[in-house]
């Protein structure tokens, strides 16, 4: 009677069918068999049901219990076995990210330091631009996630100049037309050696567009304003400046206010306006501070920004 009472209709098809029910706390079972003829044709079907023995079910919950008791402390002695094995792989993992990143980031700095060296700079240059980039970035809010670009950028901008012949990138006075437009490779030729590695690709929106200017009077593409990359309007501003503030074999320093109003001068027209007022708010106790500095100083904090910075953006 509580079969009937509960029985809910079971398909009548040509498969097995199992329900279970509970009568007044004890587990039953109904099943559906359907019986067939030799020639496979449905002849009828069985129907019962079963109650499961309360001795029996205990039993079963005991040993589900055992079970999954087992299972667990399986799990549990695998997982303490192979954590030490999956924490050591892991830190080789970022042990080896790390020297993988330390060994892009040499070869950047040493490429850098190479070009400046053909180029009658010091290498101090690429690390005092990177470093003016990087505060400037900060001062008008740029995605940590792009810092990384801007740094291989400011010391991989002139990559190029690798191509220029020495009568032309060491002329001590000013080129003459034809000179000036064989300069002007540089910019193409770093885009090309910059495509031999992935890695250094990072750089290519300072390397392509730096001489681009904000009123599109600038070389490479002709580009202007914001179409111009953000990273690139940056690093024109630090490297103008720097270029101003240092000697150089052709040309004397000029002093931090001339450079100053240079660079006012010029907002709206070679600069983008935003970004040379950005720049002339933190310019003075920046560049007191890296002209009191040591080189090894300069290096050191420049480093620290890289470190901070690479982790980010790799």
């Amino acid at each position: 009677m509580e079969v009937a009472r509960l029985a809910v209709e079971l398909p009548l098809d040509q498969d097995r069918h199992f329900r279970k029910f509970n009568s007044n706390g004890q587990g039953g079972l109904r099943v559906l068999v359907p019986f067939r003829e030799q020639d496979g044709t449905p002849a009828g079907y069985f129907e019962g049901a079963f109650l499961v023995d309360p001795e029996l079910a205990g039993r079963l919950r005991e040993d589900l219990a055992v079970t999954l008791l087992v299972a667990l402390a399986a799990v549990t002695l695998t997982t303490l076995c192979l954590y030490p094995i999956i924490l050591s792989l892991n830190r080789n993992v970022v042990r080896q990210s790390r020297d993988l990143l330390a060994g892009n980031i040499e070869l950047m700095e040493v490429v850098g330091t190479a070009i400046a060296k053909r180029d009658s700079m010091t290498s101090m240059h690429h690390f005092r631009v990177a470093t003016y980039a990087v505060r400037l970035a900060e001062e008008v809010g740029l995605d940590p996630a792009r810092m990384g670009d801007l740094i291989a950028g400011a010391f991989l901008h002139d990559v190029g100049k690798i191509g220029i012949s020495d009568n032309i990138l060491l002329k001590p006075g000013s080129l003459d037309a034809d000179e000036a437009e064989a300069m002007k490779r540089h910019v193409p030729l770093g885009v090309d050696i910059l495509r031999k590695s992935n890695w250094l690709m990072r750089a290519r929106d300072v390397v392509e567009y730096h001489h681009e200017k904000f009123d599109g009077s600038g070389y490479g593409k002709g580009l202007a304003g914001e179409r111009i990359p953000l990273i690139a309007r940056i690093f024109t501003v630090v490297d103008v400046f720097d270029a101003l503030t240092s000697k150089r074999s052709y040309k004397d320093a000029v002093s931090f206010g001339d450079a100053i109003t240079m660079i006012r001068d010029g907002a709206g027209s070679f600069f983008d306006p935003r970004l040379a007022e950005a720049f002339i708010r933190i310019a003075e106790p920046l560049y007191r501070e890296i002209r009191a500095a040591s080189d090894a100083e300069v290096e050191a904090r420049l480093r620290a920004l890289i470190d901070r910075y690479f982790a980010l953006s790799s």
